[in-house]
């Protein structure tokens, strides 16, 4: 009787709490985590890899060595982007498949490829719209205060002013675990041509299917907020004779007024991206006989609002409704909670597969109603 045994390769796990992507004690399959061998900083690489860089191995600075050959990352990824630029100035693509397929630097391009997509959502921009908690136990409280101070005028004599501070709300949190895989048979790298890259690239576009699951996860937030807070919008979008029938000025009254009367800031508004089209061409904002402002895509993108100081309208087209949208103060309403991300390689002789595996623990919480609200009929 033959005896299999699975083999876990490039077992990586990213900390929340330092940004910082480990070597993973594969041990250990469960929610309690060991952190060794520091591979890379995925924050400052995400930031790096994003801007111009006149020294294209600027990028390495952000890996780690660790005193032994094997674990000198920070060397590895000179060596990889050495070989990287010159396959890409020489044109050589027999070069740059060689490395991209060496196992050499498996673990390597595993930490790029969770590093890049951990703090840059690819994918919608929901997965970045509120603050990042790090939640490395998994569970615990966030408490949202209410200021209710009073200071009193024309106290009698010996008489003490009362204490008074407000309230506030506590909401329990349990960040659940998420994940998916992608695997490549023996017999597939045997007669498909190629196999290797493509198995590769499915690994890459997992990271971009694990950030649109956090963006999902973060507009089931918003949308599922209670009803209480609806506030009655006009169709921006609204035309006769060529000219716009609405005037969104007077709903802009009531939404400062709606988040003045909780001690809010109205600073932010998310919706499609063609409603944020229609209201930069409603008549009222852009000036009656101005051309019309310059149609463009907008989604998955924020910028100013236009007659609205102050409030960035984030646009993308994940959202559910086309007919509403959400206004809120984005220091208060929501929370992103992160706990560890783990990824590994596992080849089973038995099955003959080698299965590429993420897991991630990440939740969005509306952590005070008051600070966000919906507005409705904005366009039909």
């Amino acid at each position: 009787m033959s005896s299999y045994t699975k083999k876990f390769e490039n077992p990586i796990i990213y900390n929340p709490v330092d940004h910082v992507i480990y070597m993973d004690d594969m041990g250990k399959l469960d929610d309690s985590y060991s952190y060794r061998n520091p591979i890379m900083n995925a924050k400052s690489y995400s930031l790096a890899a994003s801007a111009k860089q006149d020294d294209p191995l600027r990028v390495t600075e952000n890996f780690y060595n660790n005193g032994k050959e094997e674990t000198n990352f920070s060397d590895i990824a000179n060596d990889y982007y050495s070989k990287a630029i010159k396959a890409k100035e020489t044109g050589d693509r027999s070069l740059a498949a060689a490395i991209i397929t060496s196992k050499e630097y498996t673990l390597l391009q595993d930490t790029v490829l969770l590093g890049t997509n951990e703090e840059t959502i690819r994918t919608g921009i929901l997965g970045s719209l509120f603050q990042e908690i790090s939640t490395p136990t998994l569970t615990g409280k966030y408490r949202a205060f209410t200021n209710d101070l009073v200071y009193f005028t024309n106290l009698a004599e010996s008489k003490s002013p009362e204490p008074t501070f407000g309230a506030a709300t506590e909401t329990t949190i349990s960040v659940p675990k998420h994940g998916g895989a992608v695997a490549i048979t023996d017999r597939a790298r045997q007669v498909i041509a190629g196999a290797d890259a493509i198995y590769s690239d499915l690994i890459s576009k997992l990271q971009l299917k694990r950030a649109l699951s956090e963006s999902i996860i973060v507009r089931t937030a918003i949308e599922g907020i209670a009803a209480t807070n609806d506030q009655s919008g006009v169709d921006f979008g609204a035309r006769t004779s060529m000219l716009s029938t609405t005037n969104p000025v007077d709903l802009w009254t009531t939404i400062i007024n709606f988040f003045e009367g909780k001690q809010r800031d109205f600073n932010s508004i998310l919706s499609k991206a063609f409603i944020y089209n229609e209201y930069i061409n409603n008549d009222i904002i852009r000036g009656n006989g101005t051309p019309l402002t310059n149609q463009g895509s907008f989604n998955e993108s924020s910028g100013p609002t236009p007659a609205l100081n102050g409030v960035t309208w984030y646009r993308d087209n994940l959202m559910s409704s086309s007919t509403n949208m959400f206004v809120f103060d984005r220091n208060a309403a929501g929370k992103n909670f992160r706990g560890p991300t783990r990824a590994y390689t596992v080849t089973d002789p038995d099955t003959e597969t080698t299965k590429y595996v993420t897991k991630s623990h990440f939740d969005c919480v509306i952590v005070d109603g008051t600070a966000i609200a919906r507005v409705t009929a904005v366009a039909a």
